[in-house]
This record gives structure tokens, sequence and C-alpha cells, in this order.
């Protein structure tokens, strides 16, 4: 990829003369903060974005790639971090679908079966071609969705946050079958905001920061301190400092909790019991599907668990309604986009939601104080280190990161005793991930009862007091992480432990 720009209108220029050289056999990572361009760069390359200027060539050969259709003719194929596999399908139909083989109109599907389970084989997928897909692990899906790109006879792989919701285990599978991939002369290029997993994979690494190329460098000779400084332009602490643990009353107390599927009659919580108390940080940790999602709705309220009681500050808020409950909780949705903010509403009006309710933000009856509201939400742009332009601009036109503090912001100013996280930083870079993080510590040493729910297994370890595992609604084991290390409470979340 030759000086490859990229200029949305009327002035947002997302990418600014990038050049990239991929080698055949090697596994190639591109890096950089939410808005550096890699996203970009890679739709461009499979054909979803056309560039504003620049060439690709391939094998030496200049091409055009219009179409996604074009980039898998070409033999580029890319795996999204949203999958796009059909849940009713089995393994070998999502496989071949858009590619189907006919014979006068029909498919020879024992053939097709044969086609696909070689292909499961001859890279170690371990998987059933007559399984069907929503019957899977997360782990085994995405598997799917290379055996798909290999079907089409790819050579070059895009390979999208791939390990975001594995445990350590089902990272390390993968590895061994990307390597795998490698060693049949396939081309992998490799995105994930995970600097370990980088340098671990990785032949060569791409940096770009705000849509410029600043170096492609050998894995072997740079470290993940010096990587995330080239990433972000300045020095970039992992470690995180936390007082010693001593926690106070029990603010959250969570009984015998049952949910059961109205659909299915599958039990998504079953017989839960939680406890969170003041000055501590109380992480849930299991592969996605295991009863997070349920569990944090029924906090919230959105869901009306079947059994079993949620008590707040020593008050029942089980039947509760969700305005009430929000004079309680501080919550922070995995969704920023569409369960956290109102994008076409103003940035005043986004961080005075649930304010309003307060009695010295209201006017009368039925309306603001509008003078107080902006004096209020000025004062938490400064504080939470918003960038922004005014306060009448839209959260849609911000940074993913300064969309998360517009979230962070709000709810952290609500002084509520209890803050709900759930996937806090998911899709964050490194320095909005960091900024979090310490503001999450800052709540917990003020005396702030959090529970956390992540997919990030690192994120779970680091910040936590006390950890609990899910898996299939159940609470299957209480740790303390530091007493414990990652594979270990992969095993639980695996089901690989007693």
């Amino acid at each position: 990829m030759v000086k490859i720009f990229k200029v949305y209108p009327p002035d947002v220029v997302a990418l600014s003369g990038v050049d990239l050289s991929l080698e055949r056999g090697e596994i190639h990572s591109v890096v950089g903060e939410n808005g550096a361009g890699k996203s970009t760069l890679m739709r461009i390359l499979y054909g979803m974005v056309k560039p504003s200027a620049g060439f690709i060539f391939l094998d030496g050969k200049k091409v055009n790639i219009n179409t996604p259709s074009k980039a898998m003719e070409l033999g580029i194929g890319m795996v999204h971090q949203e999958f796009m596999l059909v849940p009713s399908f089995t393994v070998y139909e999502n496989v071949i679908l858009g590619q189907e083989r006919t014979v006068a109109g029909f498919i020879n599907k024992a053939e097709v079966k044969v086609q696909v389970q070689k292909i499961i084989d001859a890279y170690g997928f371990d998987i059933d071609s007559n399984a069907q897909v929503s019957q899977l692990s997360v782990a085994a899906q995405q598997k799917v969705e290379i055996v798909k790109q290999l079907y089409r006879k790819i050579e070059l792989l895009i390979l999208d946050e791939p390990t975001a919701v594995l445990t350590p285990q089902e990272s390390d599978e993968l590895f061994e079958r990307i390597l795998e991939l490698k060693r049949r002369g396939k081309t992998i290029v490799f995105i994930s905001h995970k600097l370990d997993e980088v340098l671990k994979i990785s032949d060569r690494i791409t940096v770009l920061r705000k849509g410029e190329k600043i170096a492609t460098v050998q894995s072997k000779n740079i470290t993940a301190s010096e990587l995330a400084k080239m990433m972000v332009g300045k020095s970039v602490t992992f470690q995180i400092d936390k007082k010693p643990y001593n926690p106070k009353e029990e603010v959250l107390l969570i009984k015998n909790l049952h949910l059961r599927s109205k659909r299915t009659s599958k039990a998504l919580l079953d017989d839960v019991e939680i406890s969170v108390r003041a000055g501590e940080i109380v992480g849930i940790a299991g592969v996605e599907g295991n009863g997070q999602y349920e569990l944090v709705q029924a906090i919230v309220g959105t869901i009306k668990p079947d059994k079993g009681k949620i008590l707040v500050n020593n008050v029942d808020v089980t039947t509760m309604s969700i305005r009430d409950r929000r004079r309680l909780i501080c919550y922070v949705p995995q969704d920023r986009k569409y369960a956290a903010l109102a994008l076409k509403a103003s940035i005043l009006e986004n961080l005075i939601m649930t304010h309003h309710l307060k009695r010295d933000f209201q006017k009368g009856l039925f309306s603001i104080n509008w003078k107080k509201a902006r004096q209020s939400a000025s004062e938490m742009t400064k504080r939470f280190e918003i960038v922004h332009r005014n306060l009448e601009e839209q959260p849609q036109v911000l940074s993913g990161g300064n969309q998360q503090k517009v979230v962070v912001a709000r709810e952290f100013s609500l002084g509520h005793n209890l803050i709900l996280l759930d996937q806090p930083t998911r899709g964050l870079d490194i320095a909005s991930t960091e900024y979090i993080h310490k503001l999450i510590i800052l709540m917990r040493d003020s005396l702030k009862a959090i529970l956390l729910i992540s997919a990030d297994l690192d994120e779970l370890m680091e910040l936590s007091d006390r950890l609990y595992v899910m898996r299939n609604g159940r609470i299957v084991v209480h740790l303390v992480p530091t007493e414990v290390d990652v594979h270990t409470v992969g095993k639980y979340m695996l089901g690989a432990v007693d």
C-alpha cells in the first residue's frame, strides 16, 4: 500500500500518506490508538472503503480493490471483531454461504462437508462441520470465520481484535492456529490493543498515530513501553497504584437470584449470590454469554428476576422502578453509543441526564435550571478532561475515548455509593484505558463500592480486589486476584476446574 490518503468531508483526514508493506508468510501487526487510522487502512485493503489517493500493489502488480468481493478474488480475507455468521446454520453451511458450488441448481452436501472438514482438520481447528453455530463457544465461532476465509482460498488474512473476548487458553490456541497458517505460507495482519499479544505473535509491527505511519519495527527489537510511547506520543504507565485494601460496610447484596429464559426455559441466572462493600472493586469474570449481561440488567431493573433479592444500601430494590434505582446506582453500560449516550443530543444534555432528577437542577415543576446545568457540565468536562469544542457539540463527533469520558463523567459525578461498570474500556485505546482505570481506582479509594464486569481478564486481575467467576449463569468460584494467575481463572471460566 503506497501513499494511502483518506479524507472524509469536509476536512477529516483519516489517513495521510500511509505506506504499508506485507511480506508473504509473515504475521504483521498494525497498532495505534482509536482514530489512528488502522481500521480505515484495513477497510481500504479489504475493499470496504475507497481511498482518496494512493495505490495498492499485489505481487508487484497494481490492483484496484473496490469491493470485498474483489478483495476475496485477489486472495484477501478479513475476520471482523463482530462475527458474520448465521446462528441457525451449521458450520459447513456458514462456510460455503455465498460461495455455493451447485450442479443443476443443487448443492452436493456430502461433498461440501468433506471439503470443509478437510480444511478444519488440515489446520487443526477441532470443530465439527455438522455442528450448529449457535451451540458453539465464541472461540469456536471465530475458528469458523477463519475456515470460511480458507474455503475462499485466501492468501492474506486480516484479523481484527481476534482475542478481545477470549480466555488466555483460547487465545493461546488461536495463536497456535495463526502460526500454522503462517507455516503454510499465509500472510496475517493482526490488529489488537493488547501489546503483549502483539509482541508475542508478530514478526513486524506498524505503528499509526493520528492517520500517519510512525514506523514499522521488528517485534524482537522493541518493548511494550516503547511501542505504547510510539502509539500515544508520550510515556504510558502500565502499573496501577492502589491504596491498601480496606473495605467498609456492605453496599450491594445479591441473594439467591434466579432467572429463566421465557423462550427456552434455560437458567440464565442460577442462585447467584454476590456482595460488594464500600472501598472495594469486585470483578465478574466469565466467557461472554454466561449470565453477566442478565446480572447487570437485573441490577439496573430492565430485567425482573424470577426469584431472589437485590439490596443497595440495605434498601430492597428488586421490584423498584429503573428511575428510583438510578437514585442509588451509577451505571456505565457496555455499549456507549446505544445505551449510554444520546448521540444527536448535545454534550450538555448528555452530561446532565439523571442529574436533572435532583432538586437543585430543577426550576419549578417541569423545567430544568439550565444555568446550573451548564455550570455543572462545564465543571465535568474540565475535571474529566473531555476534549471538545463546546457543550453544544454532539457526542457522535467525539472520539471513542472522549465519548466514554462523557459517560463516566456523568455517572461518577452522581455521587452514589454503588458504581456498576459493564465493559468500561471496551474498544478504547491505551491512553483512554489508562485514564479510565485511574478514575476507577480513585472512586474505589474514595470508598465507593464498584462492581466491574469485563471481558478483559487482564483488566479484571489488575483492578479487582475480589473476583467472582460466572459460568452457565452460576457463580462457580470466588477468588482473590493476587493469589491466582490468569490461566487459573481461565480454567474456571471454561469449566476445566471443578
